[in-house]
Parts: structure tokens; sequence; C-alpha cells
């Protein structure tokens, strides 16, 4: 704070020099710190969200994994009530769906697991695969899969109409689907950094 000595230390401004002194000032921000803004951060602050925003949460990950993950999140949650998964649940047949307490569990643990949102994405992203990315995929699970094995998984797979390997039994030796095995298999593999790196 500066402390005014003599007469001549005060000055008149007109109210033009005022404004003009004014508009060179930091402009603060009273509601979350009192850190200045930059004429940057005004205009981008003022202005409305486009199209390039992206998303700081968006999971990048191949649809596999986000399908791996969300058997593992809705199997889980069966569990966590007492259940197990009975037969094949894509059936719409199956027996266990005649008991209504059931169904309503499958409906509650599939919204909390987003996994339909998870296989339809998959189907998606399979549908959409050239042959060479066939290749690469393959080639990719085939080295996850000799990873896991190692670790005790119990694996089984088939060949689809597009050449693309397909697990039909994919388990740890617990009968779980272990996400550290899974995490580590992906790492050791380097499995994550392609997909970190495009």
């Amino acid at each position: 704070m500066s402390i005014i000595r003599d007469v001549d230390a005060i000055q008149v401004m007109t109210p033009e020099e005022v404004a003009a002194m004014r508009s060179t000032i930091p402009q603060y921000d009273t509601n979350t710190s009192s850190s200045p803004k930059s004429d940057a951060q005004e205009t981008a602050s003022s202005e409305a969200p486009t199209d390039d925003t992206i998303p700081l949460n968006q999971d990048n990950r191949p649809a596999e994994l986000k399908l791996f993950d969300a058997y593992a999140k809705f199997k889980s949650c069966i569990e966590d009530a007492g259940e197990t998964i009975r037969g094949d649940l894509r059936d719409r047949n199956n027996p266990a769906y005649k008991d209504p307490k059931y169904a309503e569990l499958i409906q509650t643990c599939a919204a909390r697991s987003k996994i339909l949102e998870a296989v339809q994405e998959t189907q998606t992203a399979r549908g959409n695969l050239t042959p060479e990315e066939v290749e690469t995929r393959n080639e990719a699970f085939k080295l996850l899969s000799e990873c896991l094995k190692k670790k005790g998984w119990s694996i089984e797979t088939a060949v689809d109409e597009k050449g693309l390997i397909n697990p039909t039994t994919f388990q740890s030796s617990d009968g779980t689907l272990d996400e550290r095995d899974l995490n580590q298999c992906l790492t050791e593999t380097g499995i994550n950094d392609a997909v970190e790196n495009g």
C-alpha cells in the first residue's frame, strides 16, 4: 500500500483516464480464486463449448477391453446379490428368466455395468474392421491369451465369419475375470502401449 507523502503526489484524473487505467488492471474471478485471469482465459470462459471439446474422461480402449470390464462389473453385481449367471443370458428362452426376481436382477446389473452398450460397441467396431485390423487384433489376442494361460486362465476360442478370434471361455483359475491378471498381461505384452499410442 502506497503512502502519500506530500500534496504534489496527489494526481487528479479525468473519467476517461480512470477508465483507461482500469482496462489495464487484471480481472479477478471472485467465485473461484484470487488469481488474475488473462485475456485468453477471459475469452475462453465467456465462449460456449464447441464440438472440438474433448471430454476429460474419454475411454480410448478397444471395444473388447471395455466389454471385458463391463462383463466383470456385471458378473460382480450378480454375485453381490448372492446369485450366479444361470445359463446363456443372451437366450430369451433361458429358463432362468421365468424367475421374476432373477430377471429383474439381470436388468439391474446390465444397467449398472452398461454391458449392453459395451456389447453393441464391440459388435459395431468388429463389423467395420479391415482384414489388416482383424489380423492385428488376432495377434494381440494370441499374445494376451498366452500370458493369461501362464497365470492359469482357461481360454477357449472360436473364429467368426470375418476371421476374428473370439473367446468362448475366458476366465481365471477361480472362475472369475481377474482384472489384475488382465491388466498385468496387457502391460507385459505391450498391448496397453499400442492402444495409448494409437
